[in-house]
């Protein structure tokens, strides 16, 4: 059994709409600013606390007669799960399949929550739940680390150390010989525990260096012990710190140093502080809780190149060390990554209550399609901000990425042009927005049915994707397709151009007396403001737009259209 899922209700920014998360290896909170990403990390941890008391400050405009409700929705259920739980409780959902649900409720402020149990039975919640329920649930709930980019230093180097202190303790704890009689001797073995503490200490300070030198190459880390005192909580990092040294020669103590360091330390620290003791990689089941690291904001302080380090390397964290899961939140496009797997994208709306997601996994994309995403995201950096915006436009090339910005802006049109490098890119970029629930529009050109290869007319492989598009687009009503034929030049300018196509763009819609740029103006113009005219979308409307434009060119006997 694991904790699939929150449902949020009457907490701080999200009122009685409520607001679902579904829980994966990497979850990845976006939208505006006071949308309620970080009220979601808030509400997981007051899930996690069991019930303990809230202030009235957490209750949504601090009104007491809407009681919290926080309610977890757990899966993978197994025979040994439901003979303590009780088949009972077992019910279908949608979302989650066979499922239990359980949740906190506060009616008041300075009170402990009410926990209650969804009964099938009754399609409602009860108090209480059956017997072995408590502690079976508590198991399964992944506990909470919090990192807020306004933490201070001192708060963010005690979580290191203490974590460190943990890990090295365990490994003593696990090593044969010397350093068990350490334990039953304490005083008289001090020294050498301290000393044994410090090589472990050096061993995880060179790990921690390797990870975190791939976000800050050069970096490197020590952990200096101050104390030789008794085992109990001070021959391993009593009273210590950490000292950073950089490729610029300076070797300072960490509280010394930026800002973007400090936070990138911490997931490197808990990368290693994941590997099992044993050497062993263990294999997360469902009765693993494991933890989880809640982390506002981790591209906040770094340097832009770093940023896709800093991903990478969060990533890597949760998806390599099966005892860790992350929540981030994130107002950064470039730490959205839909190549990696188990990976959960969550637009958070707390006025609106919108669902609106998409999970890597759902999507299933192959090995070729994660090639493409991340060949797009490598030539356009940004070209995940369509997570952010709700009018979309999806297009081939610059050209048209160029003339959809200009005539938007004339328009006084908010709209987010995504370029797509590529007109076989579009049906994937489609899909994505689907399961996102996002309306857009695509412009993209026919192409033709043959052409030359080798001297050799063959078919066209870009003519195939035309009804791809079609295909990815009828999975979203309401979304839109304009189709140019041949190509941009073609339907503009009565001329194929394989050269300077985006300036020649420009020089037409700039020249005031140019009839193609006014046909250019006229036709998007139309588009934007929602004109069905001139739209391709069906089959239908496809075909009749090619026959037109077949008598218009007299293409009839032309090998390409054959």
């Amino acid at each position: 059994m694991r904790l699939a899922g929150l449902l949020v209700k009457n907490y701080r920014r999200i009122g009685n709409l409520g607001c679902q998360i579904k829980i994966d290896e990497i979850v990845v909170l976006i939208g505006p600013n006071n949308a309620g990403k970080s009220t979601i990390l808030d509400a997981y941890e007051a899930f996690a606390s069991s019930g303990a008391e809230l202030e009235v400050s957490h209750f949504h405009n601090e009104d007491q007669k809407m009681p919290v409700e926080i309610t977890g929705i757990f899966d993978s259920l197994t025979k040994d799960d439901l003979d303590v739980i009780g088949e009972k409780w077992a019910h279908e959902d949608c979302d989650y399949g066979t499922c239990i649900k359980v949740r906190w409720v506060w009616s008041q402020a300075g009170e402990k929550g009410k926990k209650q149990s969804f009964d099938p039975t009754i399609g409602d919640f009860i108090d209480g739940g059956s017997g072995g329920w408590d502690s079976l649930i508590k198991s399964r709930i992944p506990q909470p680390i919090r990192i807020r980019p306004t933490d201070p230093v001192d708060i963010t180097q005690t979580k290191i150390v203490a974590m460190l202190k943990e890990h090295v303790k365990q490994q003593l704890k696990a090593e044969s010989g010397s350093t068990k009689e350490a334990f039953d001797e304490i005083e008289r073995l001090a020294a050498k525990l301290f000393a044994q503490s410090k090589v472990m200490l050096d061993e995880i300070s060179t790990k921690i260096t390797e990870n975190v030198s791939e976000v800050f190459p050069g970096a490197t880390i020590e952990v200096v012990p101050r104390s030789k005192d008794t085992i109990d909580e001070k021959v391993i990092a009593a009273d210590s710190y950490l000292r950073v040294a950089t490729v610029d020669g300076g070797n300072t103590p960490l509280a010394l140093q930026g800002t973007g360091l400090q936070r990138a330390l911490l997931w490197s620290a808990l990368s290693v502080m994941s590997e099992p003791i044993t050497g062993k990689k263990k294999t997360k089941t469902s009765s693993d809780a494991g933890k989880i690291l809640l982390i506002d904001e981790p591209e906040a302080f770094l340097h832009p190149p770093t940023i896709r380090s800093a991903r990478e390397s969060l990533y890597q964290f949760a998806l390599d060390n099966s005892e860790w899961q992350v929540i981030a939140t994130t107002h950064s496009p470039v730490f959205i990554d839909l190549s990696k797997n188990h990976t959960t994208i969550v637009r958070v709306d707390a006025s609106s209550g919108k669902q609106r997601y998409i999970s890597t996994d759902k999507a299933s994309f192959d090995a070729d399609e994660k090639k493409r995403l991340q060949m797009v995201r490598s030539c356009n950096p940004i070209v995940n901000e369509f997570f952010f915006y709700d009018n979309i436009v999806l297009v081939e090339g610059d050209t048209e990425q160029v003339i959809v910005k200009y005539v938007a802006d004339q328009l006084g049109i908010d709209v987010h042009v995504i370029n797509c490098i590529g007109k076989a890119n579009i049906p994937l970029f489609a899909r994505i927005l689907n399961q996102f629930k996002v309306v857009y529009t695509v412009i993209h050109d026919s192409d033709t049915p043959m052409c030359k290869r080798k001297e050799k007319i063959v078919g066209n492989a870009m003519w195939s994707i035309n009804e791809a598009i079609r295909i990815a687009v009828s999975g979203s009503p309401g979304s839109k397709i304009f189709t140019q034929f041949q190509n941009f030049e073609s339907e503009f300018f009565n001329d194929d151009l394989t050269f300077g196509k985006v300036d020649n763009a420009i020089s037409a819609i700039a020249d005031n007396d140019s009839e193609e740029g006014k046909k250019i103006i006229e036709t998007y113009t139309k588009l934007l403001s929602g004109d069905t005219s001139i739209l391709t979308t069906s089959i239908e409307a496809f075909n009749a737009k090619l026959q037109k434009h077949l008598i218009a060119k007299e293409l009839s006997t032309d090998w390409r259209w054959n």
